[in-house]
C-alpha cells in the first residue's frame, strides 16, 4: 500500500491546506536540501568539512552534540556596536559565489531529487534575527534592536536583500517546490523579544522574503523552535505555508483548529524530552510518535508529522538511521489509522 500511496500529492495538499488521506510525514514525499539536511551552502554557515568561515565572516564550529549543526565560535565577534554593521559586516555578494558546487555536492551526499516522486526542499539558514545573534551574540542582538531599531532595521534589509537576490541562484540550481526559511524567535518559554518588537523590526522582511518566494512561484516555509504561537497571525500575514517545527511548548491541538485551514503545523514530536534523546527507547519513541498522529492527525488537516533523535555523531549514515526509525514507524502507523478509518 506505501508503495502504491502518492505521498507527494498528499503532502502538497498539506502545504495548500486541503484535506489529507494520510498524516503527511516530512521526510516522505519530499526531498530536503540546504541547511535542515546538511549545514547547507558554506556562503551561510561555512563549510562543514573544511572552512569555518561563511560569507559575512562569521566563523563557526560543527561539534558532534546535535549531530554537527552549526554553531558561531563565541571566540570570534564581528560586531559589538549595531551602528558600525556598514563598516564591520560583509554582506556578501551571491553573483561570486559557486552554487552549482553546493549543489553538486549536497546530491552527492543525498542523492539526486526524482522530481516525480517528491517535493523538493531548499532550507535557508540564517534569518535576519538568526544572522544577527550570529554576527553580535544574543544578548547584544536584543540589546541592539532595544537601543537602536533604526540601524538594527537597515542591517535587516540589507540581510534580506542578500537573501532574494541569493534565489536567483537556488531557483537555478536547486529549483525547489518549497523554501524553508530559518529564524528562530523564540525560546521554550516566550518570543526572545516583544510581539510589538518581533512585527516593527522582524517581520516586514520575514514578509518580503516569503511574498518574493511566492512570486517566484515557491512555497515559503517558515521555521521557528520554541513557544511563538503569539505571532501565528503575523505568520499567516507574511504568507508562510506551514510553520516547522512546532514545539510541544505551543498548544497545537487550538493552532490546528483554529488556523488548519490558512497555515500547516510541522512538527509534534517531543524535540526536548527523552523521545528525542540518542538512549531513547524503541518503545519510548514509538509511543511518541503515536501520540503525535492520535493527537494532531486527528484533524486531517493542518498537520504534518516530523520527529527527530539528538546523535552525537558527525556521521550522516548514523544520524540518518536514527532519524529513519522514526520516519518508518510514523509511516506505519498513519497506514494503520487509515485503514482503521480514522
Amino acid at each position: 500500500m506505501a508503495q502504491e500511496f502518492d505521498f507527494k500529492a498528499n503532502y502538497l495538499n498539506f502545504l495548500h491546506h486541503k484535506p489529507t488521506t494520510l498524516v503527511p510525514n516530512s521526510f516522505v514525499g519530499n526531498k530536503i536540501y540546504g541547511f535542515g539536511a546538511i549545514n547547507g551552502p558554506s556562503i551561510e554557515k561555512g563549510r562543514q568539512f573544511g572552512d569555518g568561515v561563511d560569507g559575512f565572516g562569521i566563523r563557526w564550529e560543527y561539534p558532534s552534540t546535535g549531530g554537527g549543526a552549526a554553531v558561531p565560535d563565541v571566540n570570534y565577534t564581528i560586531l559589538d556596536d549595531i551602528s558600525e554593521w556598514r563598516e564591520k559586516v560583509t554582506i556578501p555578494d551571491p553573483a561570486a559565489y559557486d552554487w552549482k558546487a553546493d549543489y553538486e555536492m549536497e546530491c552527492r551526499m543525498l542523492g539526486e531529487p526524482d522530481r516525480e516522486k517528491d517535493t523538493v526542499d531548499f532550507g535557508f539558514g540564517n534569518g535576519v534575527f538568526e544572522r544577527l545573534a550570529a554576527l553580535m551574540g544574543f544578548e547584544n542582538a536584543l540589546i541592539a534592536m532595544a537601543e537602536d531599531p533604526d540601524e538594527t532595521y537597515a542591517l535587516f534589509e540589507a540581510i534580506t536583500d542578500y537573501k532574494i537576490a541569493s534565489l536567483d541562484y537556488i531557483i537555478k540550481y536547486w529549483n525547489p517546490d518549497t523554501i524553508t526559511y530559518f529564524d528562530d524567535v523564540a525560546t521554550q518559554r516566550s518570543l526572545f523579544m516583544s510581539p510589538k518588537a518581533f512585527r516593527e523590526l522582524i517581520k516586514p522582511h520575514h514578509k518580503r522574503f516569503a511574498q518574493e518566494c511566492l512570486k517566484r512561484g515557491i512555497i515559503p516555509i517558515y521555521h521557528c523552535c520554541g513557544h511563538a504561537e503569539d505571532i501565528v497571525e503575523d505568520m499567516i500575514d507574511c504568507g508562510w505555508a506551514a510553520w516547522t517545527s512546532v514545539q510541544i511548548s505551543n498548544d497545537i491541538c487550538k493552532l490546528i483548529e483554529t488556523y488548519g485551514d490558512k497555515i500547516g503545523f510541522i512538527g509534534g514530536y517531543d524535540t526536548n524530552g527523552l523521545p528525542a534523546r540518542e538512549d531513547a527507547p524503541a518503545e519510548v519513541v514509538a509511543a511518541e510518535v503515536r501520540r503525535c498522529l492520535d493527537t494532531y492527525g486527528k484533524y486531517h488537516k493542518g498537520y504534518c508529522f516530523f520527529g527527530f533523535r539528538n546523535v552525537n555523531s558527525l556521521d550522516p549514515a548514523a544520524i540518518g538511521a536514527a532519524i529513519g526509525a522514526i520516519v518508518q514507524t510514523a509511516v506505519e502507523y498513519g497506514f494503520q489509522l487509515l485503514k482503521e478509518g480514522k
